[in-house]
């Protein structure tokens, strides 16, 4: 969860377990993840999935943030850092970075500064919000710049030379319709003369989600949306690319 959506409410929403789960799988599928290897987690928030992968895999993680604190680590194989110029100068056997580019003015660079910090054959597994006509007060309230297209992360990369696509899809399908239909009404809300007034109240978040990890709608809405995801990954397979919410990118480093 991203540091500005944090609250005191402890329960995690359906969406956020099911695409920890489906991207620790994702991951796994290129990268060898055992107690000696070093994953960085770029944009790691509240710690969420730097936990999950680390429970599953033993990974040591360096996870970044500049919203963090001086809190003590939750986890003493799992470092918080506050800028990423502190890493520079390692190199990693696995790169995250779960919807953070969208929040980076200049992604362009960063992109490929990630990609640097790769060992030969190590992979980066990003993801970001999908397509630029979904932007929407939402998407405002988080202060991403933009919305992507895969066409556009790939023209972002410096040196495609040096990195092989291993993946590339949209994922969580069904949520991309609600979200054209969420859209359709906020444009319809601007034609008539409605304004949001920005305030915290009207920020819908994912912080909000009232049902604890094992209530049965928890777990039945998080079955269906790892379905989903797991679903586009098939298709992508075969060449069939469904729009999705979001999008995810695994680029591997061949040079």
């Amino acid at each position: 969860m991203d540091l500005s959506e944090v609250s005191q409410n402890i329960n995690r929403h359906p969406w956020e377990m099911s695409r920890a789960d489906f991207l620790m799988t994702t991951i796994e599928g290129h990268a060898n993840l055992g107690d000696r290897s070093e994953l960085l987690d770029v944009g790691a928030g509240d710690l969420f999935f730097s936990n999950q992968i680390h429970d599953k895999t033993r990974v040591q993680i360096d996870a970044v943030d500049s919203a963090f604190d001086e809190e003590e680590l939750r986890n003493t194989a799992i470092r918080k850092i506050k800028q990423l110029q502190s890493v520079l100068t390692k190199r990693y056997d696995a790169i995250c970075a779960l919807d953070v580019l969208e929040h980076v003015e200049n992604d362009r660079e960063f992109l490929n500064l990630l990609l640097s910090l790769l060992k030969p054959g190590a992979a980066l597994m990003i993801t970001v919000p999908a397509f630029q006509f979904l932007f929407s007060q939402h998407d405002f309230n988080l202060r991403h710049f933009r919305r992507y297209r895969s066409y556009q992360i790939q023209a972002l990369i410096a040196e495609p030379a040096h990195y092989e696509i291993r993946e590339r899809f949209y994922f969580f399908n069904s949520l991309f319709y609600l979200r054209c239909i969420e859209k359709f009404f906020e444009v319809m809300g601007r034609g008539l003369g409605k304004k949001s007034d920005g305030k915290e109240a009207n920020f819908k978040s994912i912080n909000r989600w009232n049902f604890a990890e094992h209530h049965p709608l928890t777990r039945s809405l998080g079955g269906v949306l790892g379905m989903d995801a797991y679903f586009c990954r098939l298709l992508s397979h075969l060449g069939i690319r469904l729009p999705g919410l979001s999008l995810c990118f695994v680029i591997k480093k061949i040079k």
